[in-house]
């Protein structure tokens, strides 16, 4: 009744021991076979349904149950469980409205199933009465976990008359499921024509792609595999990484440091930019889902303002570490200031240098007047900027406030040279009435001046809200003229909501190269709320001087970024451009240096060598590695000076030791080579 998977094998294996302990759920009294057949099916994580199955005393299970719930608790030691009370609705809820009332099953079915483990959709669509297309049910989520997509569609369709419904998979079934006629019945692009003509486009692209951001071409029926990677997470929402690490963090928190959740969790979302010099950097917004006043308080010195930690971990997508950073934002607030926070929502920023590949960003924030930490995460990919021969930028809706001149762009949410106030990236909240303010990228590849003179550009905007109706639209052409020398053009876009009512939106934005016919897509969700829900923010961000030293640091990430993902000769590219920007920094020297060994570079170490030692201020290892590219390209006197300087300041060290040992030999210093070599023996 449930998922049927394209790599079932994968997801039937983890399921072999549970049908193991299955048959010892048998075994217990009626009371706790239902608690974790039923009651917590759908939410316990395999390792603590096992735990609970190898239990000996009823005694011991009521203590586990207790712990189980209380683990989860919003608010510990509380004595009102919000989650435990908000899933035993959903259960009931689940066997009221789902399956057969009288058995008491529609726990079961695929719908109660999605209802238990997701909650009540934010927006539910029916369309039971479409001609030549069978029943089908579209449910609308925003996603309060990272474990899944800030927002998605579930669909179900009921396969006959007598059958319950069955969730839908645009890989498992496809459109050829949908349909009634045996008109083009195993032709999937007919079948979804058929859909289109009969329940519009928006039904169509759901039909097509689960995720409302995708972007969909409907003459060319290709399935989404990352619906069907969705589907799969919600199946195993209980096991999936992001629920354990949540687990874990609630188990092991401390009275001192705690990272809270709450019944919501913070936002992280991220954009790309593209910079003057070719280089790409990722843009965040850490935004906490509701006004927290506690993050204003008493600050030394009897002042009061606002003192936050921001610690962002960058890893490769395999989860190798490529650089940390760490900020301390904090500041005196007026009077007005304060009470003007307290009531919004706080976000942080953060920018990001990085160099082409995919990446995992995890985000802690402390508030350092309490101890209370919100800890989030995101995957980013980063494009080749030489290679984008027409791209967009994500959208980002920013505040009435006016962008400001970032000549040097060092600040967050800077798109040439202009900073941004963000209210969002893939998604927004607004009031009604509030204008939709957009600003976006559009990426060609350099063009001389006649080119770019009789380039047209044609932009195309539909939106509407989510699973309903034909979307409104408009175009607009761009003058190619306005690209810079870098083949970047800042535009926007400004929308008005006062015609729309509350509910939730999809944004469409379509960017055609006239003189090419490429086509470059961006999308987003809006919510338009009414003025009882706060939208407004206030946002804290590291503010560094432009200058030589930034421009270092820059480059220096994108360094440590390439050489993580294993792009070395991108790598050396961006660390030679860092050195130049800040000559002998021992940090770039480091890695620039191990980035030519391992592409085997020796003579490039050695103009290095040449200039940068004998001195104390590179390590060890980056001195042996210069020594020995001196000696590889005729110099050993100069590897000799290298190395009897670092003996001078380090421990004993068979890395030392055999170098300048190698070094002597070179030399013909026979006898000096042997007694280090005994030393090397004594180590």
């Amino acid at each position: 009744m449930w998922l049927r998977r394209v790599l079932c094998l994968f997801l039937l294996l983890p399921l072999l021991p549970a049908a193991h302990a299955a048959d010892r759920a048998k075994d217990l009294s009626p009371h706790y076979r239902k608690w974790i057949e039923e009651d917590v099916a759908y939410i316990i994580p395999s390792e603590e349904r096992k735990q609970f199955l190898s239990l000996r005393s009823d005694a011991e299970r009521d203590h586990f149950i207790h712990a189980f719930w209380e683990e989860r608790n919003p608010d510990p030691g509380s004595g009102v469980n919000a989650y435990e009370t908000e899933h035993y609705e959903r259960l009931a809820y689940a066997n009221e409205y789902f399956g057969s009332r009288e058995a008491e099953d529609g726990w079961r079915t695929d719908r109660g199933r999605i209802y238990i483990t997701l909650g009540a959709p934010k927006q539910k669509a029916d369309y039971e009465l479409g001609q030549n297309v069978r029943p089908m049910q579209i449910w609308f989520y925003q996603s309060l976990t990272s474990a899944l997509p800030t927002h998605f569609y579930v669909v179900f369709f009921k396969p006959g008359p007598a059958e319950d419904w069955k969730l839908y998979s645009p890989v498992i079934d496809g459109p050829t499921k949908l349909v009634t006629t045996l008109r083009g019945m195993n032709d999937p692009q007919q079948c979804l024509d058929i859909v289109r003509h009969s329940l519009g486009d928006e039904v169509a692209r759901t039909v097509v792609s689960l995720l409302p951001t995708a972007i969909v071409d409907l003459s060319h029926f290709t399935p989404d595999l990352e619906s069907d990677a969705l589907l799969g997470n919600i199946e195993g929402l209980a096991d999936n990484p992001v629920t354990l690490r949540l687990l874990d963090e609630r188990r092991t928190a401390n009275v001192t440091s705690t990272i809270f959740y709450g019944g919501d969790e913070p936002d992280l979302q991220t954009t790309i930019a593209r910079e003057q010099g070719s280089g790409m950097t990722v843009s965040y917004l850490f935004r906490l889902p509701k006004p927290d006043p506690s993050l204003v308080g008493s600050l030394p010195g009897g002042k009061f303002g606002y003192h936050v930690t921001l610690h962002t971990q960058v890893q490769t997508a395999s989860g190798a570490p490529v650089y940390d950073d760490q900020q301390v934002l904090t500041e005196d607030l007026a009077p007005a200031q304060i009470r003007s926070a307290q009531s919004k929502i706080f976000g942080a920023e953060g920018r990001l240098p990085l160099a082409q590949g995919s990446y995992r960003v995890l985000v802690t924030l402390t508030n350092d007047l309490n101890h209370t930490g919100y800890r989030q995460q995101a995957t980013v990919t980063i494009p080749s900027p030489d290679q984008a021969s027409w791209g967009i930028s994500g959208l980002v809706a920013f505040s009435s406030q006016p962008p400001v001149r970032n000549a040097q762009a060092v600040l967050p949410f800077s798109m040439e040279g202009i900073r941004f106030a963000p209210l969002g990236v893939k998604s927004a909240w607004l009031h009604q009435g509030e204008t939709l303010r957009l600003a976006f990228q559009l990426w060609n590849k350099p063009l001389d001046a006649a080119s770019q003179a009789t380039l047209k550009v044609r932009l195309h905007y539909a939106w509407g809200a989510v699973g309903s109706g034909e979307p409104q639209q408009e175009s607009e052409e761009v003058d190619g003229s306005e690209f810079s020398a870098s083949g970047n053009l800042l535009t926007g876009h400004t929308f008005s909501t006062a015609a729309l009512a509350p509910g939730t939106y999809r944004l469409v934005v379509t960017a055609t190269n006239e003189a090419t016919n490429q086509s470059a897509y961006a999308a987003m969700i809006f919510h338009v709320t009414d003025s009882a829900i706060p939208t407004e923010m206030w946002t804290v961000y590291d503010a560094p001087a432009p200058g030589k030293q930034e421009d270092a640091r820059d480059d220096y990430q994108r360094g440590l970024s390439a050489a993580a993902s294993g792009e070395i000769p991108a790598a050396i590219h961006w660390l030679r451009s860092a050195l130049e920007a800040a000559p002998g920094d021992p940090h770039i020297l480091a890695h620039l240096v191990q980035c030519y060994a391992s592409a085997g570079q020796d003579s490039q170490i050695a103009v290095l060598s040449q200039q940068y030692t004998p001195t104390r201020d590179v390590d060890l290892h980056t001195a042996v590695l210069m020594a020995l590219a001196d000696a590889k390209q005729g110099d050993a006197k100069h590897a000799e000076q290298i190395l009897e300087f670092e003996m001078q300041f380090q421990p004993p060290s068979h890395e030392l030791y055999q170098a300048l040992a190698e070094t002597y030999q070179q030399l013909g210093e026979t006898s000096k080579a042997r007694e280090l070599r005994d030393r090397i023996a004594r180590l």
